[in-house]
């Protein structure tokens, strides 16, 4: 099972999708994007991944890493599991709202065998020929063949499925019959927190032509020379052209599906260590912002951004050239007349005239006033960051 949602800031509005459950870096940058804390609203679907049962929700100021814990928690649900989680979330959400706490307790319970019943029924009347025929109706349990097929020809079977269904509280979810039975308080707010990846790059590493079933070496970026050597050696390789990246993960997700070689594993790595050092400077939103201001982001473009980092500043609180244009007059001119002018139209303006560029973390201004685009036409010469490799890789 997996989380398909839109998540919002209960403040702005704004939205943004995201399917969970996810890493660290992910939430953590969807947060950024949002400009808010760890506090959401979500809306979207819990797929069963059995292209059966949907669960719609609406989660009113959650928590975005406890919707993550229930999400991992569900993720890995069998078919029962998945029946049983979506029949007690409907049956729940009859009495009275759902929400993450509530949800977290009923996969919780789940996974300890302790929440519901399913029995396999399509409908009212399939479930009371269920009942009917494995004696669970206890005023007629073991009667003779005879009495059971006069019963069955003169009783409404629909009928009685719905008031069996009603009594238990029971709801159909494809092809089985689930009843919600008493929940345990398992769940006290003690979720677990995705880890924050303690990389820049992640790589999956295998031989260029491998045999089916080949073994992979994961290295993370930035890293030494002396790694580089090992998974050279444990390949059995003296040039990196003989290998082959399969897997690429970053924490800047613009830089997610960038195109590279292992040829530019020695540029890689030095992006890397430029990143890890904005990071560790809380300059990396401001890098992020960079990217995303850019058309189209290669290896070449990433590694020329990091040049021109400390020659802008980033305004997360401007999230639109109203913003930016009110920002201007920001305790100058008294709310009420700032209401009465066109600060969009205003802020369109200063922004070109600034050379600002507009992001999805905000406002990106360069301090000289020569806009992001126009100082990468005229590229400085870079000095990396980043550990040159050895001239023997």
């Amino acid at each position: 099972m997996k989380l398909d949602i839109a998540i919002s800031n209960p403040e702005t509005k704004q939205r943004l999708d995201i399917d969970l459950p996810a890493k660290y870096g992910v939430i953590e940058d969807a947060l950024l994007r949002l400009n808010c804390d760890e506090t959401i609203s979500a809306s979207g679907r819990i797929l069963d991944g059995y292209e059966r049962g949907i669960v719609a929700f609406y989660f009113e100021k959650c928590n975005v890493f406890e919707l993550n814990y229930l999400a991992s928690t569900i993720e890995n649900f069998d078919y029962d599991e998945s029946s049983q989680f979506i029949g007690g979330y409907f049956i729940m959400d009859q009495k009275e709202p759902m929400d993450v706490h509530k949800a977290i307790n009923l996969a919780m319970n789940i996974q300890s065998n302790n929440l519901v019943v399913s029995q396999p029924a399509m409908d009212e009347y399939d479930l009371a020929k269920f009942y009917l025929e494995n004696d669970l109706i206890p005023e007629i349990a073991g009667i003779n063949d005879e009495v059971y097929d006069w019963i069955v020809d003169h009783t409404d079977l629909q009928s009685l499925g719905e008031e069996i269904c009603q009594k238990e509280n029971g709801t159909f979810i494809s092809s089985d019959y689930v009843t919600k039975e008493e929940l345990e308080n398992l769940y006290e707010g003690d979720m677990r927190m995705p880890e924050n990846e303690n990389y820049i790059f992640q790589l999956e590493v295998g031989l260029q032509t491998e045999p089916k079933n080949d073994k992979r070496y994961t290295i993370q970026l930035p890293t030494s020379n002396a790694e580089f050597r090992q998974m050279m050696k444990d390949f059995a390789v003296t040039d990196v052209a003989g290998l082959r990246c399969y897997q690429f993960a970053s924490i800047v997700p613009q830089l997610q599906n960038m195109d590279f070689g292992m040829e530019d594993i020695e540029t890689l790595n030095e992006l890397a260590a430029s990143i890890y050092c904005f990071k560790e400077l809380n300059e990396l939103n401001t890098y992020k912002a960079m990217v995303d201001a850019t058309q189209s982001v290669n290896l070449e473009t990433a590694h020329n951004l990091c040049e021109y980092v400390d020659e802008f500043t980033l305004q997360p609180k401007d999230r639109s050239y109203a913003d930016y244009g009110r920002s201007r007059f920001q305790n100058v001119l008294p709310d009420e007349l700032l209401e009465c002018l066109d600060t969009e139209d205003y802020g369109r303006k200063i922004a070109e005239k600034n050379g600002v560029s507009m992001t999805s973390y905000g406002v990106l201004v360069p301090r000289d006033g020569v806009p992001l685009m126009e100082k990468l036409t005229q590229p400085k010469v870079v000095q990396s960051q980043g550990v040159k490799m050895e001239q023997s890789m």
